[in-house]
């Protein structure tokens, strides 16, 4: 009956034309959490003309500046570029077990409430990412934006799907069929490295963070990175001894204590935090600590 519809309405206009409803997406090409905790709308665009003789590489997720963006699947972060010009913009790449690539593209690169380009690595990834990073399916890695190209397209994820080969493949039916999967706050917070900042502290043209950090699900160190007005400078292991730590978390050893030292940024005052990565399959990573230091 819609067919038949679409049909009258062009003969009654005198249009030439066939009316051609949209088929139904195919099987799913493989199973994910679907890449965006909030509201978008897209189309089937994959392989539509673009500038310069490309075709569209992906599917484009068109919604608010700022959403969260989460892991498609479990995997390894395997690329992550910070830098709003270019096609891509701000961008990652998360790899599956099975050599499956997932692209995100576009991710935010402006200040909250602006369009000035000057947005920093935390307003573009979620904490803790970056290459080698372990993700699980649901998790935070980024938030939906408009780097690169899309300064004038609308805010959107530009979503890709590789196989194994690197060939660029449809995802509209893999997304179609995407599961809503975000983390919710309980389930992070189950999950995260948890740790503490003792101290923070200028000395010998350098800035020193001490502290300790542990891993949820393994008894490996973790890594500790220092953000310096929002962008990643330094990292180093939680590895130190640390012989308060088996008193006051049984079971846990006490090689867990870090101290990370970052060149001393330009004279004025600096906002440092620190971030404990995930050592295990993934599950979050966690900002234990901010201050603002003057240097």
């Amino acid at each position: 009956m819609r067919s038949r519809y679409c049909f009258l309405l062009l003969v009654t206009a005198a249009v030439t034309a066939s009316c051609k409803v949209p088929p139904p997406a195919g099987p799913p090409l493989r199973a994910i959490t679907f890449p965006v905790a909030g509201f978008v709308h897209y189309t089937d665009s994959f392989g539509a003309p673009r500038s310069g003789g490309r075709t569209h590489a992906g599917q484009d997720l068109m919604g608010a500046k700022g959403t969260p963006l989460v892991a498609a699947v479990d995997g390894t972060v395997t690329s992550v570029r910070f830098g709003g010009s270019g096609l891509s913009g701000n961008s990652l790449t998360i790899t599956d077990a099975e050599g499956w690539r997932y692209l995100y593209i576009h991710l935010n690169n402006d200040r909250p409430g602006t369009d000035d380009g000057a947005g920093t690595y935390e307003q573009a990834f979620a904490d803790g990412i970056r290459e080698g990073q372990k993700v699980r399916a649901g998790e935070p890695v980024g938030f939906l934006g408009d780097s690169g190209n899309a300064e004038n397209t609308g805010a959107h994820l530009h979503f890709e799907l590789h196989s194994p080969d690197g060939a660029a493949q449809n995802a509209y039916s893999t997304l179609r069929a995407g599961v809503t999967g975000a983390w919710s706050a309980e389930q992070l917070a189950s999950s995260r490295p948890y740790g503490l900042v003792d101290s923070v502290e200028m000395a010998d043209g350098a800035i020193h963070a001490r502290g300790w950090a542990i891993d949820r699900a393994t008894d490996d160190p973790v890594e500790v990175s220092v953000y310096v007005d929002g962008n990643p400078a330094t990292t180093g292991t939680a590895d130190q001894d640390r012989a308060d730590l088996p008193v006051a978390f049984p079971g846990v050893g006490p090689n867990h204590g870090f101290h990370v030292t970052t060149p001393a940024p330009p004279a004025g005052v600096h906002r440092i935090c620190l971030v404990a990565h995930n050592a295990g399959a993934g599950g979050g990573s966690s900002r234990i600590g901010c201050t603002d230091t003057t240097v």
